[in-house]
């Protein structure tokens, strides 16, 4: 590794802790900084050895993001990345199932009836919205004030980092950790609740069986089989938040995964009615179809970078074959 590629391995890894919205600034001047800082100690002529040595001065780049953000607030720098996902998402999952609902009462209801139930379902999404984003902002809040100083990186660990041990700047088999957390966790709550608590939503408008009221019997069948992908998907991303990275066996198990996910969308593709509202077995088929395609698409790419080693892209595709 040249003192460049350290210096921009260094540069690349402050900035993936930062909101992208500085980033780019941020990078810009650290990379300044980090050049002028190693012309004046190398004398002119830098080396990869006075670089590490400059790089370990300027500390491990997560306590050199941190330093970026402001000294006070709700949530911190460490967790905020996770709290955004997690707040993101909590919202698109209540807005998708109030838009079922809302379908399901414009199927039911007509004049003044429906003016009520649209107006219900509205008043209720943005009830359940903010109670949840709220609930959300609360636990995070509390993990920040409990378990902040916690977050930050150990002395030992700032000091003995090794800058020669920073990832390539286009690393494919990096893992966000914070990300990763999030899936993981959801995956677990949307197969919980899919399997043993479907009541949970939708119960008040649709009865007892909540949601799967709207659903077909030959739909229902197959909820084992989806909850089967699911798993799987849960059971290869905890082994590589333990392991730290994906590797090259991961990744063939990730094409497993994603072939068996695929044949389970095909087959709910395949039914006749997938729920007893027209609309909504339309919507879900072309839904469907468009993740078959894409599913597709992301399996060629992924055994085209496992089988030849390098991402698979339309240009580098027409070179192998034609050139």
């Amino acid at each position: 590794m040249d003192t460049n590629e350290m210096i921009d391995r260094y540069v690349n890894e402050v900035g993936e802790h930062l909101p992208r919205k500085t980033r780019a600034d941020i990078e810009m001047e650290l990379r300044s900084l980090l050049l002028d800082t190693l012309e004046e100690q190398s004398g002119g002529e830098p080396t990869p050895k006075i670089a590490a040595e400059v790089l370990r001065e300027f500390g491990h780049p997560e306590e050199i993001a941190a330093q970026y953000h402001a000294d006070e607030f709700l949530i911190g720098p460490k967790v905020f990345p996770t709290y955004k996902v997690v707040v993101t998402i909590t919202l698109v999952v209540i807005g998708v199932l109030h838009l079922v609902g809302l379908g399901f009462v414009v199927w039911q209801s007509a004049g003044e009836t429906l003016i009520d139930g649209l107006l219900s379902t509205i008043f209720s999404f943005f009830r359940t919205a903010v109670i949840n984003a709220g609930i959300v902002t609360l636990v995070f809040a509390v993990i920040e004030r409990v378990a902040g100083d916690s977050l930050d990186l150990p002395e030992k660990q700032q000091k003995t980092w090794d800058p020669f041990a920073l990832p390539p700047v286009k690393d494919p088999d990096r893992i966000n950790r914070g990300e990763l957390v999030v899936e993981i966790f959801f995956l677990a709550a949307f197969a919980a609740w899919l399997n043993f608590f479907p009541d949970w939503f939708g119960a008040e408008n649709f009865g007892e069986e909540g949601i799967f009221a709207l659903f077909t019997p030959e739909f229902i069948a197959l909820v084992p089989w989806f909850t089967a992908s699911l798993l799987l998907d849960l059971v290869l991303k905890t082994a590589v938040l333990i392991q730290g990275r994906w590797n090259r066996i991961a990744r063939w198990l990730e094409v497993g995964k994603d072939l068996f996910g695929l044949y389970v969308a095909y087959r709910i593709f395949g039914l006749d009615e997938i729920s007893i509202v027209p609309f909504f077995t339309w919507g879900a088929k072309a839904i469907l179809g468009i993740v078959l395609i894409i599913g597709a698409l992301e399996i060629i790419g992924q055994l085209y970078r496992l089988l030849l080693g390098r991402p698979f892209t339309p240009k580098t595709f027409i070179k192998s074959r034609f050139v």
